[in-house]
């Protein structure tokens, strides 16, 4: 998986697991504003209902009341004690006329002698007089007339709400009595007032209640109720969209069913919690998107940037192979800790690893070496036994005494027999030379042969010394900082080496100890030039640049001094085998041509570089660049 992939894939699941525990958590506290929040502000909406209607029901009683406060006030008089029991007939004139009725709010006065009989009486229908006998209340036959209209003892009255021809109306009656209370009873007093549409207009204004009745008849009809279903007192609560309506069943003046009063409330407190559930919810969304996002932020800052780091650090070194790069994370706490221990694990597996590769390097030479020798010492065997033989050879005309048989032989005195003994031993002589000659060819071709296998191997050799040794990443700065210590200390000379500060932001594919020795050489060269010119002060600075050949990506690292330099003519011969600008038998380093060819083996080039005599010189040492550096 790649560096962003692994990103997203670790974002994505922060992110969803943020999301899905503020979704829990949203519905959660969705599931407690519906169940306990909503429920109460609906509990107490209904409380405010059941208030509203008792509201009106005291409304009505009040209004029944005051009626009863007036009636009792004119009862107990003895102006009207006397009228009622016939000695006062001017009571009539000076009190009982329609301005009474009006001034009282009264819409119909009746009063009763103590036989039934009706002494004076007014109705007012709309604001004209009508015969009280219109109301079908009094008459006889009427089930409320014997009630109302018949007082047996001071303690006796009836007071409520009774049906009329011209719809419900509030009565009060009251026996007729003396002022102090006392009688015997002279007869009744009936006062009524209808209730209307004007006075439940009244009702309504003076309790800031939504109230209304209707007649029990009314309501059995319109929702097809059986009457005997509807008893006195409280209805079921009815709810709507819109209202919460509470009904009260009300009893006439007989105790049956008569009147339904209901208050209808409007669903403000469940529409304010509803309002308030959702601006809760919505606050609850808001601040939940708002702690998510800081603690993405928290947890991205804290978690997933360090892990980040880490593995884009992890995936660089994969890439360049270089693990002297130490990422440097800046955190106290669990993923500091990890990202140190990493440092310090991949430090301590860089140096192992540079040994390795150093031992490794020397072990392949001595095997090779080893081996080498080997297969020199086995070739050479036979070579030193032929060389051995020929010299044996070579020896065996010393025993053969054949000067001494030719001085005899020169000689004219020599007998004839001897000569022909010396020339048969000459014959023997030369046959064993020739003998011996054909054996010292065999061995000199053995020897050659062996010769030539020697000079294979050495060939051979040879060869596999100009492969390129193992390469690895390095950080130039620190090749360069090693190979500076080849300058000498406590010298004549004065030399300042000034060295680039961006070195460590390059890295190379070179073989480090081929790369050490190549500067190494080049710095002291630089030091000897600088000699040479007798500069009372010398100036050795060394610098990088990327540079782009044949597109590849390579580091230039370069050498320049203000010590003896050349011409362009010696530009091109640096660089050659035995080529030295420096004094007869003034030799030091591995020499400019080791130094090309170490560099052409690590897949680089060098290039030398003046303006000419006593001017200085430059050298640049191209390597590829490694990844990531």
């Amino acid at each position: 998986m790649s560096n962003i992939g692994a990103k997203r894939s670790l974002q994505r699941k922060v992110s969803l697991r943020l999301s899905l525990a503020m979704a829990l958590f949203i519905v959660g506290v969705y599931l407690i504003l519906r169940t306990v929040i909503a429920p109460a502000f609906e509990e107490v909406e209904l409380e405010a209902a059941h208030a509203d209607l008792v509201r009106a029901e005291q409304a009505i009683q009040t209004d029944i009341d005051n009626l009863v406060a007036v009636t009792l006030d004119w009862a107990d008089w003895d102006d009207m004690y006397e009228y009622v029991s016939g000695r006062n007939p001017a009571f009539r004139k000076s009190n009982l006329d329609r301005s009474t009725l009006q001034n009282l709010g009264l819409d119909m006065l009746a009063i009763y002698t103590q036989d039934g009989e009706l002494q004076w009486s007014q109705l007012l229908i709309d604001g004209g007089e009508q015969p009280i006998g219109e109301l079908a209340l009094l008459g006889p036959g009427d089930p409320a007339a014997s009630l109302l209209t018949q007082r047996d003892s001071p303690d006796s009255r009836s007071v409520g709400i009774v049906d009329t021809a011209f719809g419900p109306m509030i009565v009060s009656s009251y026996p007729v009595l003396r002022n102090d209370g006392s009688g015997p009873v002279a007869g009744a007093l009936i006062m009524a007032q209808f209730l209307d549409l004007a006075r439940l207009e009244r009702l309504r204004q003076r309790t800031e209640v939504d109230m209304s009745w209707m007649l029990v008849e009314e309501y059995v009809i319109e929702g097809e109720r059986d009457l005997s279903d509807i008893p006195l007192g409280t209805l079921p609560i009815r709810l709507s969209d819109s209202a919460v309506t509470n009904c009260v069943v009300l009893a006439d003046i007989l105790g049956n069913p008569y009147l339904l009063v209901s208050a209808d409330t409007p669903r403000d407190i469940t529409m304010l919690g509803a309002r308030t559930v959702s601006v809760a919810l919505l606050l609850l969304a808001a601040g939940g998107v708002l702690l998510m996002i800081l603690l993405w932020g928290f947890m991205k800052g804290t978690i997933i940037d360090p892990i980040e780091a880490l593995k884009t650090h992890i995936d660089k070194a994969r890439k360049s192979g270089d693990l002297s790069d130490q990422l440097n994370l800046s955190s106290d706490d669990e993923i500091g800790a990890l990202a140190a221990q990493y440092d310090k694990l991949t430090s301590e597996v860089h140096e192992t690893r540079a040994a390795l590769l150093q031992q490794s390097f020397k072990a392949g030479k001595a095997d090779t070496a080893a081996e080498v020798l080997h297969n020199i010492r086995n070739a050479m065997t036979p070579m030193i036994n032929g060389l051995d033989r020929l010299g044996k050879a070579f020896k065996v005309t010393d025993a053969m005494h054949v000067d001494k048989a030719l001085e005899q032989l020169r000689d004219p005195d020599c007998d004839p027999d001897k000569v022909g003994k010396l020339l048969q031993y000459l014959e023997s002589a030369f046959a064993r030379v020739n003998e011996v000659h054909g054996e010292a060819n065999d061995d000199l071709r053995v020897v050659a042969s062996q010769a030539r296998q020697v000079e294979g191997i050495l060939a051979d050799q040879e060869k596999f010394t100009k492969a390129a040794p193992v390469s690895e990443s390095l950080v130039v700065d620190e090749v360069v900082e090693e190979a500076a210590l080849v300058l000498p200390k406590d010298t004549s000379t004065a030399v300042d080496l000034e060295v680039d500060s961006r070195l460590d932001n390059y890295r190379v594919v070179a073989h480090r100890l081929s790369l050490l020795q190549v500067m190494s050489n080049l710095i002291l060269n630089a030091y000897e030039s600088i000699q040479r010119a007798g500069r009372e002060q010398g100036r050795i600075k060394l610098s990088a640049s990327d540079t782009v050949i044949d597109e590849t990506r390579m580091v230039q690292l370069t050498v320049s001094d203000n010590g003896t330099g050349f011409e362009e003519d010696v530009r091109n011969k640096v660089f050659q085998r035995g080529y030295s600008s420096k004094a007869q038998g003034d030799t030091t380093g591995l020499g400019l041509h080791w130094c090309a060819n170490a560099v052409a083996s690590m897949g680089g080039r060098i290039i030398a570089d003046s303006q000419g005599s006593d001017r200085g010189a430059k050298f640049h040492v191209l390597l590829p660049a490694a990844q990531g550096g």
